[in-house]
């Protein structure tokens, strides 16, 4: 075959082969614009399911922390109540008049009219 022979072929307009052509370009672009609105959508998703990670993360931490500080805060509650329940003790004490004596005696080295205190070292003993 010769490839300087020319073939001269030309094309049958139709307005079958033209509805066909003009139905593939609107399927191609329509198809085109499907991918773009899933990619949008897409987009806006994932920045949606970070953001609403990072909330969480956030919060979760927080959480976390205002229970480690509510666990030490009622450590100390509970000292303190403790502390209370023996002052109480204390004020009922000191509202018997034989342990106030004893007190005074002990502590200050009060005595009584003829008493002689001896106070000795806890090392001597």
């Amino acid at each position: 075959m010769n490839n300087s022979r020319k073939y001269n072929i030309s094309q049958i307009d139709n307005e079958y082969k033209d509805q066909i052509e003009r139905k593939q370009q609107h399927l191609k672009r329509k198809k085109r614009g499907l991918y773009r609105r899933l990619m949008v959508f897409g987009a806006v998703a994932l920045l949606f399911a970070i953001v609403l990670g990072g909330t969480i993360w956030s919060k979760a931490s927080t959480i976390d922390s205002q229970e480690a500080k509510k666990a030490e805060l009622l450590k100390k509650l509970h000292k303190v109540e403790a502390k209370k329940a023996d002052l109480k003790e204390e004020i009922t004490k000191l509202k018997d008049k034989d342990y106030v004596a004893e007190l005074a005696r002990k502590d200050y080295y009060l005595s009584k009219k003829g008493e002689i205190i001896f106070k000795f070292n806890e090392k001597s003993k």
